[in-house]
């Protein structure tokens, strides 16, 4: 990680941003000369309108002169044309450049955070932190960087000619600066707060729409949409009220600066014409006083909206800079070696944040080529040690070994590369359903392939596919059942050569027909390896070699089922609830028969 890009809040945003130009680094600077050159050119108008009509009045104009006058002002009109237009495509180039650096740099991180956090934050945040926030900051990169300083070069060139011809109508011309100043105070009152409850607004609605959407199967099946419509609806509320509430707090006072700024006549007019009729200046001077000052207007008003645009920059950096200054995972490059593929906790604490532990000096130990079963009342904390024997967090305390290494002194591609991860809800990839088995070993045959979705008892199905293994997955595998996907993920985890399989309740969403197919599956899976199985239906894991009872962030007992019905009150319950509810469902089923 780029340290400078997250170390101090207080940094420049300007900096910050700079620091992702990579192969583009310093040159921005041609583009802001290009800007300067171009915006003085575009003073040669009004310079020769002035020249021309101090000829008009003094009667020495004629076609000659004007011709002249008025192809000086053409000439700048073409100068300034063609010098912006390369100092923009240079600007835009540069800032397309850091916009790439800074989307590569976030999915570079993605990769280096614990897995645990991926997985905690909803995918909506992450679209709205890589379309959102990053795409904002073009504009500004590409218009406000290099321009703002043309847009002071102008209006100061101009205000030494001013100040040359006559210190007073210099002075004059400026009048209208310090009486916008109230309203720009104004206008920036209470901004960035505004302006953080804007993005906040945005990044919840972006979230709450990825969730309706990928969610609208579920939510029209089960009658939810009014609910989810109007969850989806709070968040768009929530964006329009804080969108209005941005902008009635400032346009007021933006109409009074645009009204204030460009009105310089209300002082070098009146003055101006004092001062010649006094003859203390002569017409030439006053017609120049008059006409020079109207040319830099517009890089004023540019410029007094300057300090808007950098309180954006900084708004939308924000919620980039805390994402690339989540600590990551560090882990060492060489492998090591392995003595076997059995776990052990010494006094594990964790917390996935500072205020909330979920476990509490945990203390066991795997053996290796064994099934160890870990059992719990839901929010006990036994997902939480399946992720930790993956690898996806690190443990806030003590040490989580595996191999008879600390689990942090593993490189991550071994540690990966020892364990398949199959979770209660697996990804499918929109691509065919050959390809998203063989994401588990990308060099197996299509041979291979098929063997592995024998195994896991996907074949079948599978051949009953339009395309057989080339039918596309669809978005995230929405056009298979969840016992299906299921099946196809075991498929995966069997080409991957493992030692370790680590099931996190794999068949809870699973129907009775595919959870007895993924059982089987899972039995030719594990032959010779390390199972571990976060299960809550206990009829799954009555075989284990070894069963962990958690329950508030503790272990409360441990041993096989046996022992646990016999020495345990809180696992008797649980297998006395669950033998129950398997009763009524037989039940249910012969009285439909």
């Amino acid at each position: 990680m780029k340290e400078k890009s997250v170390k101090d809040k207080q940094e420049n945003p300007i900096q910050v941003l700079f620091g992702f130009e990579g192969e583009e680094k310093g040159k921005m600077t041609l583009s802001v000369i290009l800007a300067i050159l171009g915006d003085l050119c575009g003073m040669l108008p009004f310079l020769a309108a002035a020249m021309l009509a101090n000829e008009a009045f003094s009667d020495t104009a004629n076609i000659r002169s004007a011709c002249f006058w008025a192809g000086g002002a053409v000439l700048g009109i073409i100068l300034r044309t063609f010098l912006c237009t390369k100092s923009s495509a240079r600007s835009h180039k540069i800032a397309f450049t850091i916009l790439r650096n800074i989307r590569r740099e976030i999915a570079d991180k993605m990769r280096r955070v614990p897995m645990g956090v991926m997985l905690e934050t909803p995918s909506g945040a992450y679209k709205t932190l890589l379309v959102d926030n990053v795409g904002k900051l073009e504009d500004s990169i590409a218009h406000v960087v290099p321009e703002a300083p043309s847009q002071i070069a102008a209006p100061a060139a101009c205000l030494v000619l001013i100040f040359l011809l006559d210190w007073r109508m210099g002075l004059a011309s400026l009048v209208t600066i310090p009486l916008s100043i109230p309203f720009i105070i104004g206008m920036m009152q209470g901004y960035s707060e505004k302006m953080a409850t804007y993005l906040k607004a945005g990044n919840e609605m972006n979230a709450a729409l990825v969730e309706y959407v990928g969610g609208i199967q579920v939510i029209k099946a089960f009658g939810r949409s009014g609910v989810s419509f109007g969850k989806f609806s709070d968040a768009v509320n929530f964006f329009h009220d804080s969108t209005l509430a941005w902008w009635r707090q400032c346009w007021l006072w933006m109409a009074a600066v645009k009204a204030v700024i460009p009105s310089t006549l209300l002082g070098s007019l009146p003055i101006g014409a004092w001062l010649y009729m006094q003859e203390k200046i002569t017409l030439p001077v006053f017609i120049a006083c008059i006409v020079i000052p109207i040319g830099f207007i517009a890089p004023l008003m540019k410029l007094a909206f300057g300090g808007e645009q950098l309180t954006t920059i900084a708004a939308n950096l924000k919620p980039i800079r805390e994402f690339l200054a989540i600590p990551e995972q560090r882990r060492p490059e060489k492998w090591v070696e392995l003595d076997g593929s059995a776990y052990v906790f010494e006094e594990v604490s964790f917390a996935y944040n500072s205020t909330k532990e979920v476990l509490h000096k945990i203390s066991f130990q795997t053996e290796s080529g064994t099934m160890t079963a870990i059992v719990g009342p839901s929010g006990s904390g036994k997902s939480t040690i399946a992720k930790l024997m993956a690898g996806f967090w690190d443990a806030s305390q003590g040490h989580v070994r595996y191999g008879g290494r600390d689990i942090r002194d593993i490189p991550f591609e071994q540690m990966m590369q020892e364990i398949s991860y199959v979770a209660q809800d697996n990804f499918l990839f929109d691509t065919s359903i050959r390809e998203n088995i063989r994401m588990g070993n990308p060099n197996a045959t299509d041979r291979e392939v098929e063997e592995a979705a024998k195994a896991a008892n996907c074949h079948g199905f599978i051949s009953r596919l339009p395309d057989g293994y080339d039918t596309m997955a669809g978005d995230a595998g929405d056009r298979l059942s969840g016992g299906e996907r299921q099946r196809i993920t075991i498929a995966r985890a069997m080409l991957k050569k493992s030692a370790v399989v680590i099931l996190d309740e794999a068949t809870a969403f699973a129907d009775p027909e595919s959870e007895a197919q993924i059982q089987e599956a899972v039995g030719r899976l594990v032959k010779g390896k390390t199972l571990i199985v976060v299960a809550h239906r206990l009829s799954t894991i009555q075989n284990a070699d070894k069963i962990l009872v958690v329950d508030d962030g503790q272990i409360k007992a441990c041993g096989t089922q046996e022992e646990l019905i016999a020495s345990c009150k809180l696992y008797k319950t649980m297998w006395e609830r669950h033998i129950g509810a398997l009763d009524k469902a037989e039940e249910g089923s012969d009285k439909v028969c």
